[in-house]
């Protein structure tokens, strides 16, 4: 996992393990690719919408930096504007009492999601980013698991040989992905769909141990 450096302002985030939600449960949104996605199915941490979003942008730029698809230099500008998106919404909670208002939310959705589309355009030579990004729910966790894994070892939680173990891990389920849609025409099965949600939880929770020092059960 290439190495965040977001200058002097540490995105946070309350990465706290939480019970599977009730049956018919509305989970968060977040912003990929300069459209408002539903997170299905949600990651097995609470984060608020922003710090999804948030974590979802990082991972973006982490991914594409590491498969050259941005430049350290492109890199770096992005995570300058993630971090002052970062501290506007801090900004805006404590004026707020702590939560974000609706106007401020969304401004801050607004914000993001013109981010976002730079990351798509940044990464793709400056082409526009698709009307319709399609984006699948397996697509979105990895962007989050991504993003966590560079802003936990950004402040400090993990190490980097820790960070390139786990990054490693979601590139192993990433080409899995790729493998079983090659073998179902390009979408996953939803047995497919289903052991992969597994893997994926399995990695949020590790990233989650790993990055708190739970022991292994």
């Amino acid at each position: 996992m290439t190495p965040v450096t977001l200058g002097n302002n540490a995105l946070q985030g309350t990465y706290a393990p939480v019970p599977a939600p009730k049956s018919g449960s509305t989970p968060g949104s977040i912003t990929l690719n300069g459209a408002p996605e539903t997170a299905t199915p949600p990651d097995t941490v609470q984060l608020s919408p922003a710090a999804l979003a948030d974590a979802a942008l990082t991972g973006r730029v982490a991914t594409n930096t590491a498969t050259g698809n941005l430049t350290t230099d492109q890199a770096q500008q992005l995570y300058s504007q993630i971090s002052t998106i970062h501290s506007q919404i801090a900004t805006d909670q404590q004026a707020d009492g702590g939560t974000l208002s609706p106007t401020d939310a969304k401004a801050i959705q607004q914000a993001q999601s013109q981010l976002s589309q730079t990351v798509y355009s940044d990464a793709h030579n400056g082409a526009a980013p698709p009307s319709d990004p399609n984006t699948t729910g397996t697509g979105r966790r990895d962007s989050i698991e991504a993003g966590r894994i560079a802003l936990n070892e950004h402040a400090g939680n993990l190490s980097s040989a820790q960070s390139q173990q786990l990054g490693s891990q979601l590139s192993t389920i990433q080409q899995q992905i790729v493998t079983d849609q090659q073998a179902n025409g390009g979408t996953l099965t939803p047995t497919d769909a289903q052991a992969i949600n597994q893997l994926q939880s399995q990695l949020s929770q590790q990233i989650y141990n790993t990055a708190h020092n739970v022991p292994a059960a």
